[in-house]
This record gives structure tokens, C-alpha cells and sequence, in this order.
């Protein structure tokens, strides 16, 4: 069985991807940090910094959401259908 998962980009993620929308197969037990890996290594730059490399989680200076939940833990679970957004966190004063 296919499984494929839905990425939107945000921000400077758009930018340096240069589309607002992946379409991403994973196989089943697929983690957001094996994702996150995947397009850090086709994008680089900041996609390489969503990943805070010492607590190996989601950075303090990004947004990670799976299904509309703030995600900090890499090792979540996708599953079919799951909606991932990537973007930056917006500051306010």
C-alpha cells in the first residue's frame, strides 16, 4: 500500500524550495524526522536547521505541525493523509 503525506512550506521554506506543496510517499512507521532529514538533504540551508542538532527535536525557531498540532517530537509516526506545515514562528510585539 501507498502511503504519501502532504508538506506545506511557509515563509522562507517556500522560498528557498521554490513551491508551497510536497507530495511525499513514506512507507508505513515513517517518523516526521525521517521526513524532515529527506528535505534537509534535497533543500538544505535552513531545512538543515529545523532540527535542533543537539536534542535531536523540532527547533525553538521553527514550526512544525502534523494534522494542526504543534509537533516537537521527531520521532512521531506519519501515517496516509497526514498534513505537514513547515514554517517560521511569527513574533509579535
Amino acid at each position: 500500500m501507498n502511503a504519501r503525506v502532504k508538506i506545506q512550506l511557509f515563509a522562507m521554506f517556500k522560498e528557498i524550495a521554490g513551491k508551497k506543496e510536497i507530495l511525499h510517499d513514506i512507507q508505513s512507521e515513517t517518523t516526521l524526522g525521517e521526513v524532515l532529514e529527506k528535505l534537509a538533504k534535497t533543500y538544505g540551508k535552513d531545512f538543515e536547521e529545523v532540527v535542533d542538532k543537539k536534542t535531536g527535536q523540532i527547533d525553538i525557531n521553527a514550526l512544525v505541525m502534523v494534522n494542526g498540532q504543534n509537533v516537537r517530537d521527531t520521532n512521531l509516526k506519519l501515517r496516509d493523509n497526514d498534513l505537514i506545515i513547515i514554517t517560521a514562528p511569527v513574533g509579535g510585539g
